[in-house]
């Protein structure tokens, strides 16, 4: 097995906003990397499929203690044994050896390594993005907005790519991304979001994929929703959308959409900020009807996220 990490500053000319201009070039760094040294590539890629925003793992609160942190990587650690995915895709990831405990059973990981941007509230820890696979991949790399000028659009944090490669040569990529909250004014942090997605084309293109023939996927936290008409106006999925990409749970009912459970004390509605986005050509690949996806709501998870999950082919659904 061999794992390929791209780092340093990329110039690239495929970096074009919306508007036509060059997109200020983000940082490609390596994230922090725990794999077996050396694995055969796989015969088949992953089935099951889980994103979860783990809220500020571990603890649940920035500031937990010993035992809360504990409790939490217990709670988290439980429930990856009854969804039973193969690669869990995850954020709000605070501490790397804390997701290697609770992780335990998935042998390739690879976390972040983000820095609050100038504009964010310092004294807070920041919220890294995970993959972790027990499938071996062959390439894990991070993109970093840290350095990014303070702009009006400027998105945060950044995102986490890694590509499986089959024995023949088939190869899937997953995107993890948490992309600004709303906090600030939804229409202003729209436009970050948005931006931030003009950045994954920059990284896909920079790659040489195509989403119209090549199998990528795009999950996690978006901060946006596809239900709730106030959102109706924002591109940062329906942009995807319209160009082919599918999002697996779309067609949901409600409230079995939602993934982010209400908050009547900060009078939060509940509202599907969580999503599975599948390229065009991941879905000639597949199948348009090969999958199934939805949102484990159970009262116990421990977040204030339910776990989104997508399982392909013939693989059981996971039960609470």
């Amino acid at each position: 097995m061999w794992i390929w990490l791209s780092f340093g500053v990329w110039f690239s000319t495929l970096g074009y906003s919306s508007g036509g201009l060059p997109l200020p070039a983000p940082e490609w760094v390596e994230p922090e990397i725990s794999c077996p040294l050396e694995a055969p590539l796989p015969e088949t890629l992953p089935k099951r499929w889980i994103t979860w925003n783990l809220q500020w793992f571990p603890g649940q609160i920035p500031s937990a203690n010993r035992d809360g942190r504990s409790k939490h990587e217990a709670e988290v650690k439980k429930w990856l044994g009854r969804l039973k995915p193969d690669v869990g895709i995850f954020q709000e990831v605070l501490d790397a050896d804390a997701l290697k405990r609770s992780a335990s059973d998935f042998p390739w990981q690879a976390v972040t390594r983000f820095s609050r941007a100038a504009d964010e509230e310092k004294k807070l820890p920041p919220q890294n993005l995970a993959i972790c696979s027990r499938v071996p991949w062959v390439e894990a790399w991070e993109v970093d907005f840290d350095r990014l000028p303070l702009t009006p659009d400027r998105p945060v944090r950044g995102f986490l790519g890694v590509m499986w490669r089959s024995q023949k040569g088939r190869t899937w990529t997953a995107y993890a991304v948490h992309l600004k909250s709303n906090r600030g004014g939804r229409e202003g942090m729209a436009k970050r979001r948005e931006k931030a997605i003009e950045y994954l084309r920059m990284d896909w293109r920079r790659r040489g994929l195509k989403p119209e023939q090549d199998a990528i996927l795009i999950t996690g936290d978006f901060n946006c929703s596809l239900k709730n008409p106030e959102f109706r106006k924002e591109k940062t999925i329906r942009s995807l959308l319209g160009e082919g990409w599918v999002s697996v749970t779309e067609q949901l009912d409600w409230p079995e959409g939602a993934t982010v459970r209400p908050d009547p004390a900060q009078k939060y509605p509940p509202t599907d900020f969580d999503h599975i986005l599948l390229s065009h050509g991941w879905v000639d690949q597949m199948g348009s009807q090969n999958w199934k996806a939805g949102v484990m709501q159970s009262t116990n998870i421990p977040s204030d996220h339910w776990p989104v999950w997508m399982k392909l082919g013939n693989q059981a659904a996971p039960q609470p």
